[in-house]
């Protein structure tokens, strides 16, 4: 092959890639649906139900196995997309539980929030995690410690706005003690089954 026709070859080839480049991107930016393109954003809100799952290691005077019994929760959540089907945002939750004793216990976790977002017209998923941490009142006593949840949920569409579903997440919060009363160390989980409504703009 002469040098002339390698020359307009890389030439040709120079001038097609970008073409072919913006191609590929478009025809990617169309299987991403609006509500989960880099730039959008939601708000959550969610009711439900708290379940005790266990609370380690065990008093030895407990009678129970978990001395608390099934609470409520109820959440605010906002997340932006900061790349397609991948948000980041901030948790505002609550729970109310009550003990075989008869003492409340109140739980309000405030946590960072990362998620995936998927899709399968007309349902959305999700999966995703928080950190952070809450405040814990037993009965007038309080305390702060940390907290993690991990899960994620599925919701049906409405309309363009809109969707509406369910969401389970395990919870994890160590209560930590130190000095002469770190005997007094717990750590709980609960599942949360919650009902959510999820607003996309």
């Amino acid at each position: 092959m002469k040098p002339r026709s390698i020359v307009i070859i890389c030439v040709l080839m120079t001038l097609v890639s970008p073409l072919w480049a913006q191609n590929n991107e478009a025809e990617a930016s169309k299987t991403v649906i609006e509500t989960q393109r880099q730039g959008s954003q939601t708000i959550a809100i969610s009711v439900g139900g708290n379940v005790p799952l266990f609370i380690l290691p065990k008093d030895p005077d407990a009678t129970e196995p978990v001395t608390l019994g099934v609470g409520a929760s109820f959440g605010l959540q906002y997340q932006y997309f900061i790349a397609n089907h991948i948000s980041l945002g901030g948790s505002l939750y609550g729970s109310f539980s009550s003990t075989i004793a008869g003492q409340s216990l109140f739980v309000a976790p405030i946590s960072a929030h990362a998620a995936y977002w998927w899709d399968a017209a007309p349902m959305e998923y999700t999966a995703g995690m928080d950190l952070g941490m809450t405040v814990m009142r037993l009965s007038g006593d309080g305390m702060l410690t940390p907290f993690a949840k991990l899960g994620g949920g599925a919701y049906y569409k409405i309309d363009e706005a809109w969707y509406i579903g369910g969401q389970s997440y395990f919870w994890f919060i160590p209560e930590l003690h130190t000095g002469s009363n770190a005997g007094l160390t717990r750590y709980g989980a609960f599942l949360e089954v919650s009902v959510s409504a999820v607003y996309h703009f």
